[in-house]
Parts: structure tokens; sequence; C-alpha cells
């Protein structure tokens, strides 16, 4: 069984409203957001294979606050502008190319791509995907053959939800 993590960013702060959105850092309330996620993580034992991180700034600030969660260390990821600039068949594509010895991958980026990517995997609506949520889908296959329609929702955690 494969698992693909996927994690929107935290709440970006709009404090500095001539900062271009590609380099809007967190908000107060997205760094709380992603360290209540980063203890949830532990708690739970999560651990990522591979990261594929946009490499917008609110993007890595939230994969920076919850890498310990993921037991993966930041200087190993992958950053790309292809997950600020692209469409749900860019990220399928770069899923796709991970080695099939790895067990799961976990996508950090932006919506709408990222709320439609999850809504395209799994073949059903979710009503919303907030900022700092994650879902956790599953699919039973090689990663090269990651189709639409074909996986399952195992759970959506959203920070606001998590009780300790």
């Amino acid at each position: 069984m494969k698992e693909i993590y996927i994690l929107r960013h935290a709440k970006s702060s709009w404090e500095n409203i001539n900062l271009a959105d590609f380099d809007r850092p967190l908000a107060k309330k997205g760094i709380d957001d992603a360290k209540k996620l980063c203890s949830f993580l532990k708690k739970h034992k999560f651990n990522a294979a591979k990261v594929i991180c946009s490499n917008a700034k609110r993007a890595k600030e939230t994969f920076d606050l919850t890498a310990d969660g993921f037991q993966f260390l930041i200087d190993d990821a992958t950053y790309t502008d292809e997950l600020y600039f692209g469409n749900i068949d860019t990220v399928i594509e770069k899923i796709k190319e991970t080695e099939e010895e790895l067990k799961n991958i976990l996508i950090v980026g932006h919506n709408p791509t990222l709320h439609l990517l999850v809504e395209n995997l799994i073949d059903e609506s979710i009503q919303k995907f907030s900022t700092c949520n994650l879902a956790i889908i599953s699919f039973k296959d090689k990663w090269k053959n990651l189709l639409p329609h074909k996986c399952k929702l195992k759970s959506l955690i959203r920070p606001k939800e998590i009780k300790f």
C-alpha cells in the first residue's frame, strides 16, 4: 500500500502588502497550526520517505515547521516552482517519478491545485481543504501507475480539530 501525504501550506501573512505573493511568510496562526500539526505527526509516528515542496516562502516555512513530525531532514526535500505554478497533472507526474521502493511521499503546496488534486485522486468532493490541512491518500499499485479516481482518502487532518 502506497500513501500520498498532501499538505497545504499554513496561513500566510498579509501584513506587508508590498510583498509578492510568492514571498509571503506565515502568519502567527499559520506558525501555531504548523507546530500543532507537527506535534500530532510526532505522536502518531508519521514518516515521509520523500518530500516535494513548493519554493514559495509560506510552503517552505510550513514544511520547516512540520519536517520533524514527518521524520524528514529539511535539506533532503526537493523544492520546485512547479508546485507553485503547476497544475494537478504536473503534480501527478512528479508523484509518478517516485522510486518504487518508497512507500510514501509528501507534497507541500497551494490551493486550488492541492484541493483539486485530492478530489481528482479520490474521485469524490471534499468540502474544504484549508490552510495547513493534511490529506492522507492510499492506493494499491506502483507509483508509475498512479491514476486519477483510483485512490482512497484515508484521513483528512485539520489543525483546528486536533485535541491533545
